[in-house]
């Protein structure tokens, strides 16, 4: 009777662990999608911290790595430094047709430099993906002191 509650709490033990933490192959993009959510949204910002998360593929281990924690960061400074510019421009021209009217807009979201010291990685795993590798990052930013 032992024998059997050691094997049902490792058994059970073993199943509780995360999607992310058993997953080493992706094989599909149902496998990318829910390592997607479950990685990403594990982690939530609040007015102290701003976490980031950043995926990168390459066939190189290393330029994967390189590439996710980048990714995580440009989204971390995305949220604390970054501006919408919006230009519209309206141009109306009279013919002998009558008036033709054009409306161009314009967004983008820029991020200007900025300083993202001490940030920590908290996640990082990295995953085969056919013939590639594909990272995953987590960095939690602390915006308060």
């Amino acid at each position: 009777m032992k024998y059997m509650l050691v094997v049902l709490l490792v058994f059970l033990s073993a199943c509780s662990k995360d999607y992310a933490e058993k997953k080493t192959i992706i094989n599909n993009s149902n496998d990318l999608l829910k390592l997607n959510a479950e990685i990403c949204n594990k982690f939530k910002s609040d007015q102290s911290k701003t976490y980031g998360c950043g995926s990168g593929l390459s066939s190189d281990l290393e330029v994967s790595k390189t590439k996710s924690l980048l990714n995580a960061k440009v989204n971390v400074a995305d949220v604390v430094g970054s501006s919408i510019l919006k230009s519209e421009k309206q141009t109306r021209t009279e013919n002998k047709k009558g008036v033709n009217s054009k409306y161009q807009t314009v967004e983008e979201n820029k991020i200007l430099e900025t300083s993202l010291n001490n940030y920590k990685v908290v996640f990082t795993k990295t995953f085969k993906q056919g013939d590639k590798f594909r990272t995953y990052t987590v960095i939690k930013y602390e915006t308060k002191t």
